[in-house]
């Protein structure tokens, strides 16, 4: 009796000094992956604050979250902000879009490790903001929450992953105006 009430006491101690892990929200399966989606443009840090008002209406954005167990992801579309592109029109920001495929193993296992607490101790990070959908063979897509390190920016896990991939293909699009082409001269 008293190795039952020992037993029952460590095992106690320990459910109580073990760590409480919750699984986020998961992710909402998109019909398709876009790097031009309002939300996606806004996090990306390419849309003027007053624009932003007129995307909420378009209805839901994706919402990112834990991948769902029921999907098989085959594809990684990476949508990031890339400088600018310049037309007859004038300068414009633009956002990037990398398709990427191969062993999916190791990025869906960096993708589930949590985060790690914010510290006060960070310095400015010079990453660049990056969305990221994982795409099925149907077309249908999620974005995944990114773990990010105890400063904010995203493990390097995932990183190493997203570079181990085969991209098959990048597009540039131009976003939002930020300088338009004056009169031309001497008319």
């Amino acid at each position: 009796m008293a190795a039952l009430v020992v037993a029952g006491i460590a095992a106690a101690g320990g459910c109580a000094s073990a760590p409480t892990v919750t699984r986020q929200a998961e992710a909402r399966v998109a019909v398709q992956a876009d790097c031009l989606d309002p939300e996606v443009v806004r996090e990306l840090g390419l849309v003027l604050e007053d624009r932003t008002a007129a995307a909420e209406e378009t209805g839901p954005a994706a919402t990112p979250g834990a991948v769902p167990e029921d999907f098989a992801a085959s594809s990684v579309l990476v949508c990031s902000a890339s400088g600018t592109l310049k037309s007859a029109s004038g300068t414009w920001a633009a956002v990037t879009e990398s398709r990427r495929e191969g062993d999916l193993a190791p990025l869906l296992a960096a993708l589930e490790r949590p985060s790690q607490e914010p510290s006060g101790a960070c310095e400015t990070s010079g990453a660049v903001p990056t969305v990221l959908w994982l795409v099925d063979a149907l077309g249908r897509a999620v974005r995944p929450v990114w773990p990010t390190d105890a400063c904010g920016a995203p493990v390097a896990d995932v990183l190493a992953a997203l570079d181990a991939l085969h991209e098959t293909d990048t597009t540039e699009f131009p976003v939002e105006r930020v300088t338009p082409t004056g009169p031309p001269s001497g008319r």
